[in-house]
């Protein structure tokens, strides 16, 4: 099934999920789950976007992110998973793909839906039985917006 096209507006804010090939858990293990926030963060500078939050399950992701003026989400996305595959193939010692095709997005438009999007980033691991809070868990932004900035979840 071809993926539908997707339409980007300047200075929006999208919610991107974007899943493993065959939906493998590859992101159970903490090394490449590490990696994947790494060139998430990494990527900002690199590739031209402000990401708010983030949150890498075993065979998901899910980012907020804005790209800036003149970039394309989906060229973006596809340096970060591009990048990423690479890292962890040699890692693993392996080739091929490791993204499903396409992502899904969501424009998010006002506060009160940033809100909504942003809490559920970071709750996806609560909502998974993985950890009891979502700032226990390592591989989100969550306990960035805890410890830094005493921000306040699931209001």
């Amino acid at each position: 099934m071809a993926q539908p096209p997707h339409f980007y507006l300047d200075k929006a804010v999208y919610l991107i999920t974007t899943a493993t090939i065959n939906r493998t858990k590859l992101f159970k293990d903490p090394q490449i789950a590490q990696l994947l926030v790494d060139s998430l963060q990494q990527g900002e500078e690199k590739w031209g976007y402000k990401l708010y939050a983030y949150v890498i399950m075993p065979d998901h992701i899910h980012v907020i992110i804005e790209p800036l003026k003149g970039k394309n989400l989906s060229r973006i996305m596809n340096q970060i998973k591009g990048a990423s595959s690479r890292k962890i193939n040699s890692i693993l010692k392996q080739s091929g793909r490791l993204w499903q095709k396409g992502f899904h997005d969501f424009t998010i438009y006002g506060e009160k839906k940033f809100r909504e999007k942003f809490n559920y980033v970071h709750y996806n691991p609560v909502k998974w039985s993985i950890v009891e809070h979502a700032e226990d868990y390592p591989f989100s932004s969550a306990k960035y917006y805890k410890n830094m900035c005493n921000a306040v979840y699931y209001e």
